[in-house]
């Protein structure tokens, strides 16, 4: 133990010599720590939003879907390609000594709690918003930030148990994944029926309805996140049952868990290899700047070839097939969560107003729109052959993009909008603002590939685009300030419109002055 202690301790100091060596790394961390900063003074100096805070169940109720989300969407990757707590350097190097794997496996937990705390730490940004709506104090907010981690932790434990007993039975698998699904329909089915018979079929009450519905004990009787949501429930609240109940659940569940990995299967190396690889080919694509799409392992022979397109209108209807072979519905995975969210924020946002749920969807927005399809012809030789202008070339290969920031501003703000009571003009005004800023952020990509294409310091890069997506936005922010200060009997919706008619015409300009970088290859050299 003595070795996995030092290297441990190695790893950690190595890791700051990094860093200070690194002047990305210690901008950003001055960034994030400048924020956390605001975060905190802005939560302790404003007055709160609303003279009287809400319900704190909806609180909880928010928490369990975060939670149950966290760890579903965890603990099913063990289904397929398992869960690891190591990386590249660990199979290599500490696989192949002569350390027990019992060692080892208590070393990938404490290095995988290491890595939930941290980010975990960036809830702390929503801690305005919980203060001024439901009241919530720090030690709430501890217990709520514990929880998250806990769970993330739980999930990566569970995918590699499951990844464990199952890679070499399909049957078990199938039966598995049938058992989860059938207990989350059970959950959403009991939630639902309960807060349509407590609201009386009154619309006005499903909300408060369905956040009772949650903190009952089916729910909290789910693993994980159930018991973690009434873990945090009782110690907000100050119910002291339900907070040891579920605290010894949690705790009963990993120890099993980490006891019937290494007591069942001796094979524990070869179980965490093919996820250790699939983690770190992610990692390495990430700081390449490159999109690293997973590919199916049983594919279904559809429909064949483009069908249109000629010369650098064919990247467009590739990419529209490509699109099409990932899609669920009209979109991929990560939109369909993002929508979700924003929806599910808007029932519980809909008394703070449009401004505030417009400002968090355009947070999601930044993390949804920085990497298309777009991106990955920059890597290919294909684009820059074609006998073509670049500024016609870089507006079809953005194209498929471009459509779908259109698809969902639609799908999200109309549902939104009807949510929050807008009409028909603020729901337009509301859905050409979040198409302005989509396509702001796909020129502030541009701009970064034209600049710092080659650059290798990803964090660096990183750094310089949100500090110029910020710069370029503020105009834009004045002009909604200015529409609205003008027209005091305007709508809120009338200030989002304002952003757009800055961001969409220096967005163009933008995409115009980096239409070069479809012009030599070298400039993407990555």
């Amino acid at each position: 133990m003595k070795a996995l202690t030092y290297l441990l301790s190695r790893i950690i100091k190595n890791s700051l010599r990094e860093f200070v060596k690194n002047p990305g790394k210690i901008v950003l961390a001055l960034i994030i720590l400048f924020g956390l900063a605001m975060t905190v003074l802005s939560t302790f100096s404003a007055p709160p939003l609303l003279e009287e805070a809400r319900d704190v169940k909806e609180l909880i109720a928010i928490a369990m879907l975060l939670y149950l989300f966290i760890f579903l969407s965890g603990a099913l990757r063990g289904l397929s390609s398992g869960g690891t707590f190591y990386s590249m350097a660990d199979v290599n190097l500490l696989f192949s000594t002569p350390v027990s794997q019992n060692k080892i496996l208590v070393y990938g937990l404490i290095k995988q709690a290491g890595v939930s705390l941290f980010v975990g730490l960036l809830l702390i940004f929503q801690y305005p918003n919980i203060r001024n709506f439901y009241g919530l104090g720090p030690v709430g907010m501890i217990v709520l930030l514990i929880g998250y981690c806990v769970t993330m932790f739980c999930a990566q434990l569970t995918a590699m148990a499951i990844y464990s007993f199952t890679s070499s039975n399909d049957k078990a698998r199938k039966v598995l994944r049938a058992v989860i699904y059938i207990m989350v329909a059970a959950e959403v089915l009991y939630v639902g029926i309960s807060a349509y018979t407590a609201a009386q079929g009154e619309p006005a009450q499903l909300l408060t309805a369905g956040a009772a519905a949650v903190n009952t004990l089916p729910v909290y009787l789910f693993p994980i996140a159930g018991w973690l949501t009434a873990a945090a429930y009782g110690v907000i609240s100050g119910a002291l049952v339900p907070a040891v109940l579920g605290c010894t659940a949690v705790v009963l569940f990993s120890v099993g868990l980490v006891a019937a990995v290494v007591r069942h299967h001796s094979d524990f190396y070869e179980d965490v290899l093919k996820a250790t690889e699939v983690s770190f080919s992610a990692i390495t694509a990430k700081k390449e700047g490159t999109v690293a799409e997973a590919l199916p392992k049983n594919i279904k022979l559809g429909k064949q070839g483009l069908g249109k397109g000629q010369g650098a209108s064919a990247f467009y209807y590739k990419h529209l097939v490509e699109e099409r072979r990932s899609r669920i519905f009209l979109f991929d995975m990560n939109s369909l969560i993002f929508i979700v969210v924003i929806i599910a924020l808007s029932v519980f946002m809909r008394k703070a107003g449009i401004i505030t749920l417009f400002i968090s969807a355009t947070y999601m927005q930044i993390f949804s729109v920085a990497l298309g399809r777009w991106a990955r012809e920059l890597l290919l030789p294909y684009v820059y052959l074609v006998p073509q202008s670049p500024f016609r070339k870089l507006l079809m290969i953005s194209l498929e993009n471009i459509r779908k920031i259109v698809l969902e501003a639609v799908v999200i703000f109309i549902p939104v909008g009807l949510i929050m009571g807008l009409g028909p003009v603020g729901i337009l005004f509301v859905i050409i603002g979040r198409i302005g800023y989509g396509i702001l952020f796909m020129a502030g990509n541009f701009m970064i590939e034209r600049l710092f294409g080659s650059v290798s310091s990803k964090v660096l890069v990183m750094t310089f685009y949100f500090i110029a997506l910020f710069l370029i936005a503020i105009p834009g922010i004045v002009v909604g300030v200015l529409i609205s200060s003008l027209l005091p009997n305007a709508s809120e919706s009338v200030a989002v419109l304002g952003t757009a008619v800055w961001n969409i015409p220096v967005s163009l300009l933008i995409a115009f002055l980096c239409r070069n970088i479809l012009n030599y290859a070298e400039m993407n050299n990555r």
